[in-house]
């Protein structure tokens, strides 16, 4: 039996309601760097993790062939971690999300808003959906292929640095908090006091 779709809101919720904004990583210095930083502290990480456990890294591949496979296979991760959001957006709220870049980002918004959970779930289920299949893929894969795959894997984690920070963020709200991520900012609507 497949769960019904949650039923966003996407007129302006009532005006007893106050938005206030969580997460808007142009006008929050602060978090773009946390994010930034995120994504090199992991990226160092899991270069080191190759290292220090002296991981397959050789190919029967030329480097240029390892290097332009690896390159073309992160640009197709990038697209779909984008379309596992708006997926997820699109099958729990029933609303249309758009996709978008605004670099150094690649976005994906909608008008819906969620209630705290569901946010949660769309803002994590990329890296939790990729993690997965990367990592089992990791068990699996040629030779040929097990660095491309690693740095895939590293590239879920370190790209997820945003959805992390926002599934903390919108983690600390109310439980009848109301969420809007319209890819731009992240407004959340409190009830009144």
């Amino acid at each position: 039996m497949a769960a019904s779709p949650v039923q966003p809101t996407v007129a302006p919720p009532p005006a007893q309601e106050r938005p206030r904004t969580v997460l808007d990583l142009e006008e929050d210095r602060g978090a773009g760097v946390v994010v930034q930083t995120g994504f090199l502290l992991v990226a160092a990480g899991m270069v080191g993790l190759a290292l220090l456990l002296d991981l397959p890294v050789d190919s029967a591949w030329g480097p240029w062939t390892v290097a332009l496979v690896t390159v073309l296979a992160c640009l197709a991760y990038m697209a779909l971690h984008e379309l596992t959001h708006a997926g997820l957006l699109w099958a729990l709220t029933g609303t249309r999300p758009t996709v978008g870049v605004r670099l150094p980002y690649l976005v994906t918004g909608s008008q819906a808003l969620l209630p705290r959970r569901t946010a949660t779930t769309v803002a994590l289920g990329p890296l939790v959906l990729w993690g997965l299949v990367l990592l089992g893929l990791l068990a699996v894969v040629p030779d040929e292929m097990f660095l491309t795959v690693y740095v895939l894997a590293g590239l879920n984690l370190a790209g997820s640095a945003g959805d992390l920070l926002q599934a903390w963020r919108v983690g600390r709200l109310p439980s009848a908090a109301l969420v809007r991520d319209d890819g731009r900012r992240t407004t959340v609507h409190l009830p009144a006091d």
